[in-house]
């Protein structure tokens, strides 16, 4: 996708983010400037999770979305949660725990997800930069150690 098409996409969807429901969720945005989407996930008696996503050529890719703590350094371990969300193995391109889910960039380019396209999804309203982080916020919630 053309850069500026990118970014405008990007933009739009990231100022379409319902404030008032950000706040109940306990949503943090840290920044959104793009290609950068960086929000913290609270909840009281809850560890705080940072994503970052990465939205270069969003919507042609999907979010390469790296997992952090509050103060954005990098995971070795993210939460556990029911559905598996969270993978705490080692993604072959980043060497990190990643996002396993339909949406997430190192889904779609795992090995054992390579079939299973983007293109047929990045229409799809359930795949909003939105929709993509509260299906991670959801699997937050539900997690074990989190």
């Amino acid at each position: 996708m053309h850069p500026a098409a990118s970014k405008a996409l990007f933009d739009a969807e990231v100022a379409a983010l319902p404030g008032r429901l950000l706040d109940q969720r306990g949503w943090i945005l840290n920044s959104a400037m793009y290609p950068l989407l960086d929000c913290s996930f609270t909840a009281p008696e809850r560890k705080t999770l940072r994503l970052r996503l990465a939205c270069d050529d969003w919507n042609d890719l999907p979010p390469s979305i790296s997992l952090l703590d509050s103060a954005g350094s990098q995971l070795t371990r993210g939460p556990t949660d029911p559905k598996g969300v969270f993978n705490n193995s080692a993604h072959p391109s980043t060497g990190r725990p990643f996002i396993c889910m339909r949406g997430s960039r190192e889904y779609h380019t795992h090995s054992s997800h390579v079939n299973d396209l983007w293109a047929p999804l990045r229409s799809d309203p359930r795949y909003t930069l939105f929709n993509i982080v509260g299906q991670i916020w959801n699997a937050w919630l539900n997690g074990k150690d989190w």
